[in-house]
C-alpha cells in the first residue's frame, strides 16, 4: 500500500481511512478516496489505531473471526505504512489548538503531527478543516478526499 507516487505526497491517514483496513466500511467518500491511496506514501500514528478500536469495539460482537480480521488489519497497517511519531512540536501545537477552542485532542495531534513532519493529513473532518481555516493555521497540511482526486 505504501508505494511512491509521482507527486511524492506523503499522507498521514485520519482514523476514518484506517477503518477499511480493519475490515469496516465507512462513508462512500472515504471508500472512494481509499482506492487512490496505493499511489502515495502513507503514514499512520498509534493514536489513530486507538481511535479505530474505540469505534470498532462498539459494533463488533467479539467473535474470534472479527478479532482476527482486526489484528490482520493492524499488522497490514504496520507492514505497509510509515510511522509518524508524536514529537514535542506536535504536542505543543495540539495544546495550542485546544486552547484556541478545538477540543478533539486526537484531531489536534494528527494535524500537528502532519504539520511537524511535513505530511498531509487526509481527513473528512469538516469541523477540523473549518477550525484550521478560521484560525489561520496552515491549510496546506490538510487534504480532503476531493482534493486527493484532483492531484493527478
Amino acid at each position: 500500500m505504501s508505494r511512491k507516487s509521482s507527486p511524492n505526497i506523503k499522507i498521514l491517514l485520519d482514523t476514518s481511512f484506517l477503518l477499511p483496513i480493519l475490515g469496516f466500511e465507512t462513508s462512500r467518500e472515504v471508500m472512494n478516496a481509499f482506492q487512490k491511496l496505493y499511489a502515495y506514501t502513507l503514514y499512520y500514528n498509534d493514536i489513530s489505531i486507538l481511535e479505530t478500536l474505540w469505534k470498532v469495539v462498539k459494533i463488533i460482537k467479539g467473535e474470534r473471526s472479527e478479532i482476527e480480521r482486526i489484528l490482520e488489519g493492524i499488522i497490514a497497517i504496520r507492514n505497509t505504512m510509515e510511522y509518524a511519531p508524536i514529537n514535542e512540536k506536535a504536542v505543543e501545537n495540539s495544546i495550542s489548538m485546544y486552547k484556541l477552542g478545538h477540543r478533539d485532542m486526537i484531531d489536534n495531534l494528527l494535524y500537528s503531527i502532519a504539520l511537524s513532519e511535513g505530511l498531509r493529513l487526509l481527513t473528512v473532518d469538516k469541523e477540523l478543516i473549518n477550525f484550521i481555516e478560521k484560525h489561520g493555521l496552515p491549510r496546506q497540511y490538510i487534504l480532503t478526499p476531493k482534493e486527493l482526486t484532483q492531484i493527478d
